[in-house]
């Protein structure tokens, strides 16, 4: 078996050579720059919700809800200031809902950005809207009563 240093003889060792003593006051004093985390300045809450990653330019603060970019850009300054020189962007990257299919004529496997075109009418209603269109004088309501009554829903 090997002889285990004590901690008792280790600080006999550092407080014998003074170089090493002043060093190791000077790293009790301040913990080193990897245990120091910039986020420490956030509330807990807010803290694990941000994770920061260093771009070629600057820090990306990544967040998933723009609720918490809002609640983050408050925070900013002190943030920026545990970063010294360092300019911080907020970016949301949560996770979006796809856009639902429309029910118009696509070529198939083809998604529109286009979710619906607006309320759809009975065929009944239609009919009354489109009678109701050729009674009147102005072109432009007529051609919008008539754009209104296409949009009845086939059983």
């Amino acid at each position: 078996m090997s002889k285990t240093t004590s901690p008792k003889a280790f600080k006999a060792l550092l407080s014998g050579n003074r170089i090493l003593a002043e060093l190791a006051k000077q790293a009790r004093k301040s913990p080193s720059a990897e245990e120091q985390d910039p986020r420490d300045c956030l509330p807990p809450a807010l803290r694990e919700r941000v994770t920061l990653v260093r771009d070629q330019h600057r820090w990306l603060a990544l967040v998933e809800t723009s609720a918490t970019a809002q609640l983050l850009r408050f925070h900013l300054p002190r943030l920026q200031q545990a970063l010294p020189g360092e300019q911080v962007k907020i970016v949301v990257g949560g996770k979006r809902q796809p856009l639902a299919k429309s029910t118009g004529s696509q070529p198939p496997g083809e998604q529109s950005n286009y979710q619906a075109k607006g309320p759809t009418l009975s065929k009944e209603s239609a009919g009354y809207i489109q009678a109701l269109a050729e009674d009147m004088d102005d072109d432009a309501l007529k051609a919008s009563l008539l754009r209104l009554a296409s949009r009845w829903e086939s059983e």
